[in-house]
């Protein structure tokens, strides 16, 4: 059975990134996953995750 995924960050606006451990074929991958307000994208690192969050979260002075 596949571990569960584990939260790493979550942003003052809302945003999260999760460590997700997938298996394909014979290989297991570990990947992460950014979402805010329901718009998710698998990442192969956790800076690119990040990456992502930040140019979709609201700015503060536009909320």
């Amino acid at each position: 059975m596949a571990p569960l995924p584990q939260l790493v960050k979550a942003t003052p606006q809302g945003g999260t990134i999760h460590k997700y451990q997938l298996s394909g074929g014979k290989t297991s991958f570990l990947r992460y996953l950014g979402c805010y307000l329901g718009t998710c994208k698998f990442c192969n690192d956790i800076e690119e995750a990040s990456e992502f969050v930040s140019s979709i979260e609201l700015s503060p002075k536009t909320l």
